[in-house]
This record gives C-alpha cells, structure tokens and sequence, in this order.
C-alpha cells in the first residue's frame, strides 16, 4: 500500500514516517511534543494512510503540538481522541480536523483501523497560483468549534475519495499536479464545512466567532503566561463582560473557565506522559508556588495532582 506525501528531497515517505516513531518513542515521557521543533525541514503538505502512519507507531499518537492543519478521517477504527479542550471515543467513520498549534493525542486499537491523515500549512499554496485566503478562510478550521464529528457512510465514502485523488495526484507529481492537490484539498474542506454545519451541533452564528478564535489562540500561546482575562480583553479590544458572554453564548464557559481548563489540560498532559516532579511542572505552568497549584489543580478537578497521576496507567 502506498504512502504518499510532499517532502523536501532528503526525506522520503518512508523516512517520514520513521522519523514519527523515532520523535514518538524518545519525547513521550517529556510533556506536550513540539513537532516543529523535532521536524524542522519536513514539508507544508504531508498525507498518509492511517493504516500505514498507525501501524509505524503501534496505534498512539502521545500528546503533540505542530504548525500545520491536521484533517484525520478514521473510516474504520476504535480508540480514543484528545484536541484541545475535547476528548471523545474515535469510531468508524469519524472526522477531526485539528487547528494549527492545538495540542492532540490519539489511541487506536490495531490492526482494525484505516483511514487518512492529512497535515497541510499555508506555504503549500504559495508556490502555486491558488489564493490560499480560500483555504485560510474555511470555518473548519478556526479556533473554537468542536473539532470533530461522526459521518454518516455516504459522507465517509465521499471524503475518502476526495483523499484518494489527493494521494494519486500526488504520485503522478508535477506542478500541475500540486496545482490540482491544491483544488482537491479546498474540495476536502468545502465538504468539511458542509459536514460541520449539516451535523448541527451548534447554532451556525455560534459556529465561528472572530473573538472566539482569537481568544483561543491566545491562550494556547500565552496560558502558562497569563491567567488575568482583563489582560486578554484589552488584547481584544473588548470589555471583560462582552468577552465572556460571547465565550459562554459559544461554549458554555466563560473566559476564565477557558484559561483554567487549558492550564488543567496541560497538566494532565504534564502528569500523565512525564516523570517532572510537581515543583517543575507547576514552574512550567507559571506558577511559582507549587503548592498553589496543587490547590488550583485540586479545586479544578477535585483530586491533586499526586493522587490524579498514581491514577494514570504506567506507560512501558
């Protein structure tokens, strides 16, 4: 079975993928991976076959963070999936698309699974003469919308082909050839936003809000940085009030449940796929008192996080 995907010269496919079981295998035990530190010179557009990618790394994705956009289709699959603020059980037939720098994991139970993975950033289209703003503008893959849904076969079926064409375009390489990935892959998100917006999970004025993708791309940068939401209304331009309203009107949490759950994020991540002790993981979370955050923690989860971590299963 082939594995497609756009590299600079030196790597190929292949190489690609050894280079996630290496990256996998020697950074899980050290919090969140940062994939573009690991894979500097890896390309704008890489897409592979689950079944390939999932297989190399024994069906785990461990937490991780890249520029790119990720669009994962499981057509057939069980598991478990963290974006973000979301956790939710993988089935056939599930698609995620997960914005850039947003941090992600994934267990899939082997060998019942295929699928597709596709990681794409906006220099991709650079070098072609598509106006990229096309693809930037897509609701899909703003902050702030739940980043997953459950296809019904005809959907799957759909966007599987779409990922098909992508992969044998690529194969036949050339220009032209990246000219038409480029064509196909607005398809792949037209249909993505057609999905998100049929499966009305939310009311289409709460689908996307510019505030709202702003603010949670804010504090996926600065969280560990800044707990203070004044500091980021005036960043907004907004007042605190207005700020929360819109986040509770959009999620049901107002700016500073938002902050303190992305903080608690990480530090199940922190917890759970590392050996730092307390002291170094609340310094890395901004806190300079350890024992503050073991209260914070505690009053977030209700547990500490001494007892949450001995509740973890032990990663061999």
């Amino acid at each position: 079975m082939e594995i497609a995907s756009f590299i600079t010269p030196q790597f190929d496919d292949q190489t690609i993928l050894h280079k996630y079981q290496v990256i996998y295998s020697k950074s899980r035990r050290n919090g969140v991976i940062d994939l573009d530190r690991h894979m500097k010179h890896s390309s704008s557009f890489q897409v592979h076959r689950l079944e390939d990618l999932m297989t190399k790394i024994e069906g785990e994705i461990p937490p991780s963070r890249q520029a790119p956009y990720m669009i994962l289709l499981v057509k057939k699959g069980q598991g478990e999936k963290c974006i973000g603020l979301s956790n939710f059980p993988v089935k056939d037939n599930t698609l995620c698309i997960v914005p850039k720098r947003v941090v992600h994991s994934c267990k899939l139970l082997m060998p019942e699974c295929s699928g597709y993975m596709l990681n794409f950033d906006l220099d991709f289209f650079l070098s072609s003469a598509f106006p990229k703003q096309y693809i930037s503008n897509r609701r899909v893959l703003k902050y702030g919308i739940r980043p997953y849904i459950y296809l019904d076969n005809r959907q799957a079926d759909a966007l599987s082909e779409i990922f098909e064409s992508i992969i044998s375009e690529h194969i036949n390489g050339g220009l032209e050839r990246k000219e038409m990935i480029a064509i196909k892959l607005l398809e792949l998100l037209i249909d993505c936003d057609r999905f998100f917006t049929q499966a009305k999970l939310i009311s289409e004025e709460q689908r996307y809000h510019p505030i709202v993708e702003k603010f949670t791309e804010m504090v996926e940068y600065q969280y560990d940085q800044n707990r203070n939401v004044q500091y980021y209304a005036e960043a907004l331009n907004v007042h605190p009030n207005h700020l929360n309203f819109i986040l509770k009107k959009h999620s049901g949490l107002n700016a500073k449940e938002t902050i303190n759950n992305r903080i608690i994020l990480e530090s199940k991540f922190l917890l759970s796929y590392t050996s730092f002790i307390i002291k170094e993981i609340a310094h890395r979370l901004g806190f300079v008192d350890p024992n503050y955050f073991s209260t914070f923690f505690q009053k977030c989860t209700g547990t500490t996080p001494v007892v949450y971590r001995s509740s973890v299963p032990k990663l061999n």
